[in-house]
């Protein structure tokens, strides 16, 4: 398997200061190897999935490709799922529910 993309995992985190409580972000830049694949879930509904794999134990909460501008967050995607395997983190992006007409 190649890991041939840039990725960057981005962790949410709160700084508290008195009063004042903000929102912090932290990234870490990780090689991925990054697919498209149609995921069926179980009640036969099917997903157009981006699943990114990195090697190595990860965390995070979004992420971002080669394009991530940290003041816009259209950059960033919303991770739904994270799957764990032997030195290899698994991220999943649902991108759209594929609808078939019959």
């Amino acid at each position: 398997m190649r890991y041939d993309q840039t990725v960057y995992l981005i962790k949410e985190g709160y700084e508290e200061d008195g009063l004042n409580e903000r929102v912090t972000q932290t990234f870490t830049m990780v090689k991925a190897n990054v697919k498209r694949a149609n995921l069926t879930f179980g009640d036969g509904s099917i997903y157009d999935t981006t699943i990114v794999r990195v090697f190595g134990e990860y965390d995070a909460d979004k992420l971002s490709f080669a394009n991530y501008d940290p003041s816009d967050a259209s950059t960033t995607h919303e991770i739904q799922q994270i799957s764990r395997h032997l030195n290899r983190t698994d991220f999943y992006i649902i991108n759209s529910e594929v609808i078939f007409h019959g």
